[in-house]
């Protein structure tokens, strides 16, 4: 996904500074472009949502949902994470989501909330 589409996602916000990898260990809000999609996480609040781009497949996690684990998050790498499960899936433990190619890596600032989320 291109960053004019991914600006105009995020409606309002800015663009700082990029970085190539994501781990836990950071704080605020990224962007991780992907080239189908676009993800937010939020590293103060533990959270993700994905917005898919032209000819993505929807997930059942696009919404958003609580970040259990990010294990692999770098710029030219496929993305891996794991989410909590929503409260009526008590059966499940985890949901997982892997990216495609990740492209950029980019904080977000003046966000109130994650797009994504309800």
């Amino acid at each position: 996904m291109d960053d004019d589409r991914a600006l105009a996602l995020i409606g309002g916000g800015d663009l700082g500074e990029d970085r190539t990898e994501l781990t836990l260990e950071q704080a605020g809000q990224w962007l991780v472009l992907s080239l189908t999609s676009a993800h937010f996480f939020d590293l103060d609040l533990m959270l993700v949502a994905r917005i898919p781009g032209n000819g993505a497949m929807d997930f059942v996690t696009d919404p958003g949902r609580e970040l259990r684990t990010l294990d692999r998050c770098r710029v030219g790498d496929v993305g891996f994470w794991t989410m909590m499960p929503l409260p009526h899936e008590q059966d499940l433990e985890f949901r997982w989501h892997q990216s495609s190619l990740i492209q950029r890596i980019v904080r977000t600032i003046g966000l109130e909330r994650l797009p994504g989320f309800r």
